[in-house]
């Protein structure tokens, strides 16, 4: 599993002098049953082979190793380590040190594999913000169910009951009479007072677990009732509502939920778009294009930064200042540094948004042509 620490973690990793290997593996199956990441695999290790003659490659402190030992490394920690429910994974790792991490995961990445001088990070964040942290509320007038579900997967599950309240008056006298109405008073105040707490242990869950959205199934009585007893700031996260049994399967109702959930993401990244579109057409607080992306990103000023799915665009970086460039230069026009390396200015983009905390939406390229593959909503 991963997580928005883990992304933080790498991001703040020091550099080791080393090399740093980037695999990111789609471990799904085929349909014949199967994994084919071994065909990427060998691919990339043909290629080292071929173009390197599995040369070593300098480390920077007088050691040297092949990449060919470092491709048996991660066949061998497949084998011996990666969870077979699980479709997504990637191992970051020194070429030629003893830095190895590896991260597996319940949903797909796509096949790519980089050499640089840190670890890549893009396809990671592009994961997360495809799979948000749900908070699923099966609820009926006497017993509620949160599940906690993320990557599409449940990771935890609360129940909880009321406790009935002793009726005030005796209710077995005169069926229908005065007795039954006080009896159907009685059950009214129950369920106030079931839903109350009830909305006390979702207000927890959302304290404790941070869940981004919240989704409430019940019959629409219930739901529209429940929701009269949850403080706004929490009924505000509901996205969806609907039918569900209190006690149904936790897999039928994520299967049943799926399709709706990505509908309301689809929908949320549309307005995005949408607004940014607006925005940019009329000059206000909003970019479009990479490099008026990138520069107000190292300006500081990016609220929500909106890039195409799996891009990749080289540029350069200033080993002295950092600054990134889209084109290709001879000497950092800020310091006049000749020592330039080669960058994806993607990953860097991603990277700056991230130490920035500023938000990211990723969008199929062709769905934001328009924009030239990255657009922003600024802050100031």
């Amino acid at each position: 599993m991963i997580s928005r620490q883990d992304l933080e973690r790498l991001i703040q990793r020091q550099d080791g002098g080393k090399p740093v290997l980037s695999l990111f593996l789609d471990m799904s199956v085929d349909s014949n049953n199967k994994r084919t990441h071994h065909v990427f695999l060998g691919q990339k290790r043909a290629q080292f082979e071929e173009l390197d003659g599995n040369r070593p490659i300098p480390t920077g402190n007088g050691n040297e190793s092949g990449m060919g030992s470092l491709f048996e490394r991660v066949q061998g920690w497949i084998d011996d380590n990666f969870e077979e429910s699980n479709r997504g994974l990637v191992i970051y790792a020194e070429v030629g040190g003893d830095w190895w991490e590896a991260l597996q995961f319940p949903v797909p990445v796509q096949n790519r594999m980089v050499v640089a001088d840190r670890p890549v990070i893009g396809p990671l964040v592009q994961v997360l913000n495809d799979y948000e942290h749900y908070g699923v509320i099966l609820m009926d007038r006497e017993h509620v169910r949160i599940l906690s579900v993320y990557l599409g997967t449940l990771l935890d599950e609360l129940e909880f009951r009321g406790d009935p309240i002793a009726p005030t008056t005796n209710h077995h006298v005169q069926a229908g009479g005065y007795s039954h109405k006080r009896f159907q008073r009685h059950k009214l105040e129950e369920m106030r007072h079931f839903f109350k707490d009830f909305s006390e242990e979702v207000e927890r869950f959302v304290t404790r677990y941070r869940p981004q959205h919240l989704v409430l199934m019940g019959t629409d009585q219930n739901v529209a009732r429940f929701k009269e007893f949850l403080p706004q700031p929490v009924a505000e996260m509901i996205i969806h509502t609907g039918p569900a049994p209190v006690d149904g399967p936790a897999s039928e109702i994520l299967a049943r939920l799926e399709p709706h959930l990505a509908d309301e993401h689809e929908r949320q990244g549309q307005e995005l778009i949408d607004q940014v579109r607006d925005r940019a057409a009329h000059d206000y607080l909003a970019t479009a294009g990479v490099q008026g992306t990138l520069t107000a990103l190292q300006e500081g000023k990016v609220d929500t930064l909106v890039l195409a799915k799996d891009g990749q665009m080289q540029g350069a970086r200033c080993s002295q200042c950092g600054f990134v460039f889209v084109r290709e230069v001879n000497r950092c026009p800020y310091d006049g540094s000749e020592q330039l390396e080669s960058v994806d200015v993607m990953e860097e983009m991603v990277r700056l948004a991230q130490q920035q905390g500023a938000d990211i939406q990723f969008a199929d390229a062709n769905a934001i042509a328009d924009l030239r593959g990255a657009a922003a909503l600024l802050r100031f």
